[in-house]
């Protein structure tokens, strides 16, 4: 695995947990010992800083994707762990950073000391290499059948691009009406590399302004940000998913016409 290994958080849809995951993966991994970064490259809705009581910050990756400042101008340390962390400015306005921008964002990025980097970007499609071009994207969604189809949307752009991508479920709660991980696995020719349940430890988590594996280690979903963590940093994923077939299989056809 090459440094820095770079993991896009998205999500075709919002409200399915991306930042949540995204935020407490970068601090597991962080526990770990892993030197890592977590950026909010979410410039339509940035909350990483809520997520870890760093709101206040006047300056982040506004500033350094549009080239106004270096990444040690913008870095800010989350004390309770010493995470290394790019917010976003809440007053900031959406931006799209020029395509020099993007190469320069890229290279600063690929030439740090990081071992991980995490971006925490905004719901929707964006080409894999805006910005920067991830190791990994992981997109997010929940067990039920919009959210699913959204997620394979996304898939399918990341196909056509040769963009690596693998799925994290989010809110899982075992009830008969969600989608199992085989009947998701059935339209997805990628991995699941993460599942994650229904835990009541989040919302307290957010609220409390400490990511869940902080708050709670001993909680469901912290246990599940951890495993993810542990499974990145060796390498390890789950065995290939099912061939493409059934309902979702003709979905996943459909998006990549």
């Amino acid at each position: 695995m090459r440094t820095p290994y770079i993991i896009r958080i998205g999500a075709q849809k919002g409200g399915v947990g991306k930042t949540t995951i995204a935020v407490n993966l970068a601090v597991a991994l962080k526990l770990m010992g892993y030197n890592t970064l977590l950026i909010d490259a979410d410039s339509t809705n940035p909350s990483i800083g809520f997520h870890l009581g760093m709101e206040n910050a006047n300056m982040g990756t506004r500033a350094f994707a549009t080239g106004k400042a270096r990444i040690k101008d913008v870095v800010h340390v989350h004390a309770p762990t010493g995470l290394h962390v790019i917010p976003g400015v809440v007053s900031d306005k959406p931006y799209v950073p020029t395509a020099e921008q993007s190469r320069r964002f890229s290279k600063e990025l690929r030439d740090s000391n990081y071992q991980f980097i995490i971006i925490d970007t905004q719901p929707g499609y964006m080409k894999a290499d805006s910005m920067t071009r991830a190791d990994l994207h992981l997109i997010v969604t929940m067990p039920n059948m919009e959210s699913c189809a959204s997620a394979l949307r996304l898939a399918a752009e990341f196909d056509r691009e040769g963009a690596k991508h693998s799925i994290g479920v989010n809110r899982i709660r075992n009830r008969a009406y969600e989608l199992s991980l085989s009947e998701i696995l059935e339209g997805y020719s990628g991995k699941v590399i993460g599942e994650f349940p229904e835990d009541e430890s989040v919302p307290i988590s957010i609220a409390e302004h400490i990511p869940s594996v902080l708050l709670n280690r001993r909680a469901r979903f912290s246990k599940s940000a951890m495993r993810l963590a542990e499974r990145i940093a060796i390498g390890l994923e789950p065995e290939q998913g099912r061939k493409t077939g059934g309902f979702f299989g003709w979905l996943l056809r459909l998006f990549q016409r």
